[in-house]
């Protein structure tokens, strides 16, 4: 499948969203509220345990509560199962992918592709093209290689040690082709392009 995801950003064949069938959960991504908070807290604490470093759900709970992010949440009975982060960093035209976290329980069911690709159809489409940057932990940048990632420079955890990173180039025509495969697999999200934060670079 993850080979598939890749073509359908990178080949010179577009994949045709029939081809999803049945692969991706249905699923309703809404807007963080702040009430949600200490839900999504209690999924990164389910996430945490040989995968997070020490001291990064400071880091976690700072985006959330300052909102220097625009975060996506999926609800299953009430409890939160899926969340994940973005915006904009120095250019209009890069973006930052942050925290992306799916309960356990729900693990292997296509609920993280789908975040993924809510996330990248969340980018505006304005410019020609787009580049994705995630700072993630050894134990989720495979999942980002699959889907085309190339590996960025490392960024050092609280603790100073050094951790995977990776860049994906995407163009505006292939955010609109994620827009439409979402609809076709019945994943629902707001239409919100034009509130994802901008971070200005630090001097």
């Amino acid at each position: 499948m993850f080979s598939r995801l890749y073509h359908f950003f990178k080949g010179p064949n577009p994949l045709h969203p029939a081809v999803w069938s049945g692969r991706l959960t249905p699923v309703v991504f809404r807007r963080l509220r702040r009430q949600d908070v200490p839900g999504c807290l209690e999924l990164y604490a389910q996430n945490e345990p040989g995968r997070f470093p020490e001291g990064v759900v400071k880091q976690y709970e700072e985006s959330l509560t300052q909102l220097s992010s625009y975060f996506l949440v999926a609800e299953m009975d009430g409890q939160i199962v899926a969340s994940g982060g973005l915006s904009y960093y120095a250019r209009r035209n890069i973006a930052v992918f942050c925290f992306g976290l799916v309960h356990p329980r729900q693990q292997g069911k296509g609920l993280g592709t789908a975040l993924f690709l809510a996330r990248l159809a969340l980018l505006t489409s304005h410019e020609f093209y787009y580049r994705v940057l995630i700072f993630a932990v050894d134990k989720s940048i495979g999942f980002y290689r699959r889907f085309g990632f190339r590996d960025f420079q490392a960024w050092k955890d609280p603790q100073g040690v050094e951790r995977p990173s990776g860049h994906l180039l995407i163009t505006a025509s292939e955010i609109r082709r994620c827009r439409s495969l979402l609809k076709a697999q019945r994943i629902i999200m707001p239409e919100d392009e034009n509130e994802i934060p901008f971070r200005p670079e630090k001097n």
